[in-house]
């Protein structure tokens, strides 16, 4: 990865898995990482890690199915850093039924 050097980068679902991964990784190339996720302690142990590593890192918790969460969210970045430069789009819902039979649309063979 290139140098990323001042760049402000957003991760959502950063708490933990590919939203983690992705704001270390964007920290040690020079990013400064917003952190965001529902569960702050783990927003929090993910921050820590980037910090002890000598990066950069925020924590804007919340609850992005929430428009007004996801809102104030971009304009507290913008207020802080003003501008955004990268955002990595990582979190979504869990799907309590995972078999394909209990998914597939009607009329959809296997």
């Amino acid at each position: 990865m290139r140098d990323l050097k001042a760049t402000v980068a957003w991760v959502t679902g950063a708490g933990s898995g590919i939203g983690e991964a992705a704001a270390i990784a964007l920290a040690q190339v020079g990013a400064i990482v917003v952190l965001t996720g529902r569960r702050v302690e783990l927003l929090a142990k993910v921050a820590a890690h980037i910090t002890a590593a000598g990066g950069a890192a925020r924590i804007e918790a919340g609850d992005l199915m929430k428009r007004d969460t996801a809102s104030g969210i971009v304009g507290r970045i913008k207020a802080a850093y003003g501008r955004l430069d990268i955002v990595v789009n990582n979190a979504g819902l869990n799907i309590a039924e995972r078999s394909w039979q209990q998914l597939k649309p009607e009329g959809v063979d296997e």
